[in-house]
């Protein structure tokens, strides 16, 4: 009995410790739960001003009031989604379906670098206050938000415009309208082209090439552009647009794009918004090319007619025609390209034409670094003789040589010699003219030669006072002289050695 009464009482005081815990833990956890808090975050708007999103936490299971609110100045009222504004007083919503209350709100700054939001939170239900607030949020404000463009209200756009060819250029005057306003700036081309013919009445005016151009652009502060461009004199075409140099058709083709309604003066799209005459024009009476001619001259004799379609309007077929020696020839020289047409030696001279180019007539002439021909000179007491020698490769060659009053002309083929042959008199030097060769006439001086008097033989020894003999005779004479006088001394010797011999 003893024992069960023990037991009973020991299972009493457990009890009561187990409930007197609950009650504490019953007590104490609630002020374990309640929390709030704020964060926040800043982002670049659409209007380049820094838009902060408070964002304010209930994690407890019943509603929160927020008090001791502290707002940043110098920006919008926070407001959420459905435009309710933080205030003091306002209700968090509380904790449910394992998920914290929350409560966004926006607001807009102007400027700064950074801003805070403070607030303390009481739960009415049991009446309890964050004694330890944590619910304190700053943020840095972007600094690199770009403020939107202007937004520009534009009124309806009008041009007024000058286009006439003015001292041999085309000039186009463009100005904006006193009473309109540009919302983009407006460029605006001049641009001229050279065609291979003055129209596409038969369409095949084509391609055009542009020749020169100029642009500007339009603002409403540059209200006026002023420009001007040469055409060549020939087959042309003159536009004037609105677009810029980037929006320049080049090369022009047949079925490619075309400026349309931009050309200024149009009944309608972008050219019709400017008023005054057409901004274009079509014109010329000749043909756009640049043949030109180069005759090259050899020593043969032979002439090589270049032929050649280059130059600024060389884009189209040049046909050349080449007359010479009764010979017709027709040479279509391709744009950009050159052709060579030989003409032999002796065809004389060469006619050429072509679209574009005045006919003209080239002949050939001696290039001056051919080679020359030699001259030598041959004379006796007779006769004087001038020799003429024309090298190989080179065309023949006319002399004309003067010796004293006698004067001879010769002919002398290439790799030939021709000579010209007269009486010897007193002149000392003879004279050598080349026709078709730029050079001063030859002076070839005469050889001096001991003869008699010139034209007759040498007189014959007289029976008068003579010069003495010299020369080979007087030699072979004094050498016999020499070997007799040497025998005789030789037999001189002899002779006395035989007579002392036979002394007695």
């Amino acid at each position: 009995m003893k024992i069960k009464s023990s037991l009973r009482r020991t299972a009493s005081l457990l009890a009561g410790a187990v409930i007197g815990l609950t009650g504490v833990a019953a007590m104490a956890a609630p002020a374990s739960a309640h929390d709030a808090w704020v964060t926040g975050s800043a982002t670049c708007g659409s209007d380049g001003k820094n838009v902060v999103t408070w964002t304010l936490t209930n994690d407890f299971g019943t509603d929160a009031t927020v008090n001791d609110l502290k707002i940043p100045a110098g920006a919008t009222k926070p407001v959420d989604a459905n435009g309710h504004e933080l205030t003091e007083g306002y209700v968090l919503p509380r904790r449910q379906n394992n998920a914290n209350g929350q409560a966004v709100f926006t607001q807009v700054f102007d400027g700064g670098t950074e801003v805070q939001l403070s607030f303390t939170a009481t739960w009415p239900t049991d009446n309890f206050t964050e004694s330890s607030p944590n619910n304190t949020a700053n943020v840095q404000l972007k600094q690199d938000c770009t403020p939107p463009a202007p937004v520009c209200e534009a009124t309806a756009t009008r041009f007024h415009h000058t286009f006439a060819l003015v001292d041999g250029k085309w000039k186009a005057v463009v100005k904006l309208d006193d009473d309109s306003k540009l919302c983009n700036d407006e460029p605006v081309t001049l641009v001229s082209y050279f065609a291979p013919k003055a129209s596409d009445k038969d369409g095949d005016n084509w391609p055009q090439y542009e020749y020169e151009h100029a642009s500007d652009t339009i603002t409403d502060q540059h209200r006026t552009a002023t420009l001007d461009v040469a055409a060549p004199d020939c087959n042309t075409q003159v536009d004037l647009f609105f677009g810029a140099e980037k929006d320049i058709i080049n090369p022009m083709t047949q079925n490619g794009a075309r400026y349309g309604d931009r050309k200024l003066g149009s009944g309608s799209g972008l050219g019709g918004r400017s008023k005054g005459p057409q901004g274009w024009y079509n014109g010329g009476s000749k043909a756009c090319t640049t043949p030109a001619v180069a005759p090259v001259s050899d020593c043969t004799g032979e002439l090589t007619v270049n032929l050649t379609n280059n130059g600024k309007l060389g884009k189209y077929d040049v046909t050349f025609t080449v007359k010479f020696g009764g010979e017709t020839k027709t040479v279509t020289v391709a744009a950009g390209k050159s052709e060579a047409v030989k003409v032999p030696a002796g065809a004389g001279d060469v006619t050429v034409s072509a679209p574009g180019l005045e006919e003209k007539t080239y002949s050939w002439s001696r290039p001056e670094d051919c080679p020359l021909p030699a001259v030598t000179i041959q004379n006796d007491c007779t006769n004087v003789t001038v020799v003429i020698d024309n090298p190989k490769d080179v065309t023949p060659v006319t002399a004309k040589v003067t010796y004293g009053d006698q004067t001879k002309t010769v002919t002398v083929k290439a790799d030939s010699e021709e000579k010209a042959t007269f009486k010897l008199t007193d002149v000392k030097f003879a004279l050598v003219d080349f026709a078709g060769i730029k050079m001063e006439p030859l002076k070839v001086a005469v050889k001096d030669i001991k003869c008699g008097a010139v034209g007759t033989p040498s007189p014959s020894p007289s029976g008068g006072p003579s010069l003495p003999v010299t020369g080979a005779a007087a030699g072979s004479i004094a050498g016999i002289a020499a070997l007799l006088v040497g025998g005789g001394v030789v037999a001189f010797f002899i002779a006395r050695r035989r007579k002392v011999k036979f002394t007695a």
